[in-house]
């Protein structure tokens, strides 16, 4: 990245005008994006370990409180709400997205999901009935 920004600021160019100072500049933006959105997954997992340890019930399973807090909806939220709740979580916080981070994110990531889907079936239930 250091050596792209020296390139784009420095007065010699493989070509004349400024088409590949362009194209300099496109792999810059895209590297730097690359890197801040990893930089936020990373972050993502290192907070999002602390919310899935939410309090459960004596008998292992997630209570409809905890369950709203997890995908972090109202208790009086509609089922779309829920459902949009559900689809952001899991985009974000699916193991695949985490593939490149490393093991003890992957794992992290699954223990996460795995949260997320009891947590979506204990509303989905409740609204159900």
């Amino acid at each position: 990245m250091i050596i792209l920004i020296i390139y784009i600021i420095s007065p010699l160019d493989l070509f004349p005008f400024v088409f590949d100072d362009l194209i300099a500049s496109g792999f810059l933006i895209y590297f730097w994006r690359k890197f801040k959105n990893q930089k936020n997954q990373r972050n993502y997992y290192s907070k999002g370990q602390s919310q899935a340890n939410i309090k459960s019930k004596p008998d292992g399973q997630m209570g409809l409180d905890q369950a709203h807090s997890l995908l972090n909806v109202n208790s009086d939220a509609s089922w779309s709400d829920v459902q949009k709740a559900y689809k952001e979580k899991m985009t974000k916080s699916h193991p695949d997205k985490v593939a490149h981070l490393g093991e003890e994110l992957q794992e992290k990531a699954r223990e996460l999901a795995v949260e997320i889907n009891k947590a979506y079936n204990i509303i989905k239930s409740h609204k159900r009935s």
